[in-house]
């Protein structure tokens, strides 16, 4: 078998062998987590300095708004896509609102996901370099055999990481016991939600293909992607603390908190430039996060604009990662600029 068909088979695998894993299991990871919240740790300095990073991000607090605008209601919920316990409680409030809604928005609706899993041939595209480009080209010699040793203990032989795009890699490499490496089943909020509105026969609706994630990812510039996988490669980050750090954010309705706090701690034992470390996850930033929150945002009204409300008012649920919430390019920004008003959930 060619190379290349060699890899796709084994991307294909690995991606069905960490779900199954996850799925069967999923509160196997949680009991052997060690990480801790690093906002419990910061100096009374970083807790100011933090605090008034805080202060610059539009909407950077709460994981439930109100987006107003005429007669037209847009709930905007920020989800984790990973499962816990603590959703429970998050449910008891969201549950009452869903039969009331004339449709729920998701990134990704589960038959969108389900006919995405026959395709997955296709899918593979998004994690194999393009043709002719090959990872072992793109480092040096003792970086590459220092991953590809790294990698065949996961199972990835050399000649199939070395076709692989690099952030794809890089995910196995910063894989924790509190997150498994590689893609899981999804358990989180945005599975709960949907499941209810089905349960109530309440329109569920995807703001995009399955495989635009994918392709934000893969679309990254390779030598960016080459650049954060050394990182990751090099660096003895715990990733077990900016999990937990970023987790205790969400159910904190303080998310913004932890990736800010991320991103000053990655990369820190590593002598490289903070500025080119910002500069990386800012890229990132925009593939992943800015450019699909604009395009919701034009799906979404669209799809308002075409519907004929029930009643005097319409109202949706949207229910997306909460790192799309705020921020400039935020939804909650630019639902602002839109002209809606916004106020959090069970404030006046």
């Amino acid at each position: 078998m060619a190379p290349r068909r060699l890899a796709r088979a084994l991307v294909l695998s690995l991606t069905l062998t960490l779900s199954l894993s996850l799925a069967v299991a999923p509160g196997l990871a949680e009991a052997r987590c060690t990480g801790a919240d690093l906002r419990d740790h910061l100096t009374e300095s970083g807790r100011t300095r933090l605090d008034a990073a805080l202060t610059k991000v539009p909407y950077a607090l709460g994981n439930h708004w109100i987006a107003q605008k005429g007669s037209r209601r847009i709930h905007v919920i920020g989800t984790q896509h990973s499962g816990d316990a603590r959703m429970f409680a998050m449910m008891r409030q969201i549950r009452p609102l869903i039969p009331q809604m004339d449709a729920v928005f998701l990134e990704v609706t589960e038959p969108q996901m389900r006919a995405a899993d026959q395709e997955q041939e296709a899918m593979a595209q998004y994690f194999l370099l393009p043709a002719g480009r090959r990872l072992d080209r793109m480092m040096g010699a003792q970086d590459w055999q220092d991953l590809s040793s790294r990698l065949a203990e996961m199972g990835i032989e050399p000649q199939m990481a070395a076709l692989m795009q690099p952030w794809y890699l890089s995910d196995f490499l910063t894989g924790t016991d509190c997150r498994k490496r590689g893609f899981g089943s999804r358990r989180g909020l945005d599975d709960r939600i949907e499941r209810v509105a089905r349960f109530h026969a309440i329109p569920t609706l995807g703001l995009e293909a399955p495989e635009a994630g994918l392709a934000a990812l893969a679309a990254l510039p390779l030598a960016d992607q080459v650049g954060m996988l050394m990182l990751d490669l090099r660096s003895d980050t715990r990733h077990e603390d900016l999990f937990v750090t970023l987790s205790e954010s969400y159910f904190d309705n303080r998310l913004t908190e932890g990736r800010i706090l991320m991103s000053w701690m990655l990369y820190r034992d590593l002598p490289v430039a903070r500025s080119e470390v910002q500069r990386l996850l800012r890229g990132f930033d925009r593939s992943v996060l800015d450019q699909r929150n604009r395009a919701w945002i034009t799906r979404l009204e669209a799809a308002l604009d075409a519907a004929t409300a029930p009643g005097p008012t319409q109202s949706v649920m949207v229910a997306v990662g909460a790192a799309h919430l705020g921020g400039e390019a935020g939804l909650l920004n630019l639902l602002a600029a839109r002209g809606y008003q916004l106020r959090r959930a069970g404030s006046t």
